[in-house]
């Protein structure tokens, strides 16, 4: 574990770097104040938009990372996989900061969001350029490759656009909270930008297509994961390591994987219910406890302990059917023990 986390670090580093260059040179001098901005929301600057002598936290950026690895894992090398890396984790933080937005959040990893800050008509125009520069970024080469990356990456941002709309979709109460609207939606919203990173990577590498397929659905499965993962730290992490309120996702009425698998139930509560109906705030306290309880007895936490042990399995069998070399193939690997092992 200690040899991932030492070249997450090395990769997040060399990312670091590309970043600055993707976004700092397109923006031209009268804007200056807009490219500042941008930088901001990725870690660079300050609220007063001055540069930070320490750039603040920015994540593990484990989608870019895994185009690097893939690619590596492919073809002995990261470099052919640096304009897909960056694009990647462009088209993240554009979709972070339209999220933010319109999730109405004032925070991002405890810092105050972008829109928060300068309104929302700057952040939908900051995500905007975010989306923009990866076009750029990936197009730069000029390359067939390169137009078939940008083709992918469109193709899944459309996904995430799908996905958000069944988000929202969800979260207002137009759609009913099952089991399967939730797969369907976090299929979209989470899942398939981990599994472009990993197709872009071996497209990088000039893969074999079932080679692409194999580490796609390794992505796939790997993103579905991550994303149920958290949904289980949104209730039952602790506050300290997941930088949120004690049972966040209930209080905020956040309609995730529990809520999903306790409100599709035929005989699930009124109470549960009307609960998650409400619009008058959050969630108070004594209620909290209650639907809290109602999960305890359903035994909601171990059957997404195991549900979400079940997706990394799979992740693992798309690895391996995909052949991919050493070391790249065991950070891969390891990738998925770390994530599973997310239990506070």
């Amino acid at each position: 574990m200690h040899d991932l986390e030492a070249r997450l670090t090395q990769l997040g580093g060399l990312l670091d770097g590309w970043l600055r260059e993707a976004v700092a040179g397109p923006v031209s001098e009268p804007a200056a104040r807009f490219g500042a901005m941008l930088e901001y929301h990725l870690g660079w600057r300050g609220p007063d938009l001055q540069p930070l002598e320490r750039p603040a936290p920015a994540g593990k950026r484990l989608r870019p990372a895994l185009a690097l690895l893939v690619c590596e894992a492919a073809c002995g090398a990261i470099e052919p996989a640096r304009d897909a890396a960056v694009a990647v984790e462009l088209i993240h933080n554009f979709s972070l900061v339209h999220d933010d937005i319109q999730d109405h959040s004032a925070l991002r990893r405890h810092r105050p969001t972008l829109w928060s800050l300068w309104g929302m008509p700057q952040g939908i125009n900051a995500g905007d350029a975010l989306f923009a520069l990866a076009q750029i970024t990936l197009l730069r080469a000029g390359t067939a490759l390169a137009a078939q990356q940008t083709a992918e990456l469109n193709r899944t941002a459309l996904l995430l656009a799908e996905g958000q709309f069944l988000d929202i979709a969800l979260q207002q109460g137009d759609t009913p909270a099952t089991l399967e609207a939730y797969e369907t939606m976090i299929a979209r919203k989470t899942g398939v930008l981990f599994a472009c990173a990993c197709r872009l990577g071996a497209m990088a590498a000039e893969a074999p297509s079932a080679a692409q397929d194999a580490y796609a659905a390794y992505g796939m499965a790997l993103g579905l994961a991550f994303q149920e993962q958290d949904d289980l730290l949104g209730i039952w992490g602790a506050a300290a390591e997941t930088g949120k309120p004690q049972a966040a996702d209930i209080v905020e009425r956040k309609r995730g994987l529990p809520a999903a698998i306790a409100l599709g139930q035929a005989d699930a509560p009124a109470w549960l219910h009307e609960a998650y109906a409400g619009t008058d705030g959050s969630m108070p306290p004594e209620l909290v406890e209650r639907v809290i309880g109602h999960y305890d007895r359903l035994g909601l936490r171990g059957q997404i302990e195991r549900r979400v042990e079940a997706r990394y399995r799979q992740a693992l069998d798309c690895l391996e059917a995909a052949q991919p070399r050493q070391p790249s193939a065991a950070y891969l690997a390891a990738i998925c023990e770390s994530l599973v092992a997310r239990r506070t």
